[in-house]
């Protein structure tokens, strides 16, 4: 579970987004490691299965919207996630409004920086696993966080009430 700064176009803020896979900056479902000087590139899709159980746990809810998508893991919070307000910053508002509308379009309602080694490590280790996100802002409107402290703190629960109630789901069946 994470909370996320943001979508990149089309989720309210507060929107629950449960990752079918973690992709990098340029939209690739992998995670390229260097090990022993070697490149190796490993898969970051995550469990289908547990995807689409998740899905169905937030329609039981019925507390928030929640979608599955991609999740675009990129290396820095500000460049690599085509922010504005950075110390740096090589391309317009424009360049950034195109960047995000591809990624949109590439199937990505979610950026962060964590992800992509977490689904590969576990995908290599044979474990199912998902991530599940909150977004704090829609992109296309902005890089800074307006809402409240209190509305916050409450999407901030929304992962977690989801994956509770996915438990204890499961427990009941067990």
């Amino acid at each position: 579970m994470a909370v996320t700064p943001a979508s990149p176009a089309g989720l309210e803020p507060g929107s629950v987004v449960i990752t079918r896979r973690a992709v990098d900056a340029r939209f690739r479902p992998e995670f390229e490691q260097v090990v022993l000087g070697e490149r190796v590139v490993r898969s970051t899709e995550l469990d289908e299965p547990l995807a689409r159980e998740l899905l169905q746990c937030s329609a039981d809810l019925r507390e928030f919207g929640t979608v599955v998508g991609d999740t675009m893991c990129t290396l820095d919070f500000y460049e690599g996630q085509g922010r504005l307000d950075g110390a740096l910053c090589s391309y317009t508002e424009r360049d950034k409004q195109e960047y995000l509308q591809a990624a949109h379009a590439a199937g990505v309602r979610n950026i962060e920086m964590e992800s992509s080694v977490f689904a590969a490590m576990c995908r290599a280790c044979g474990l199912r696993a998902a991530v599940v996100c909150v977004t704090l802002l829609d992109r296309l409107e902005g890089d800074q966080i307006s809402s409240p402290r209190e509305v916050l703190a409450e999407f901030q629960k929304r992962p977690q009430r989801l994956v509770g109630h996915f438990i204890k789901k499961r427990l009941a069946v067990a």
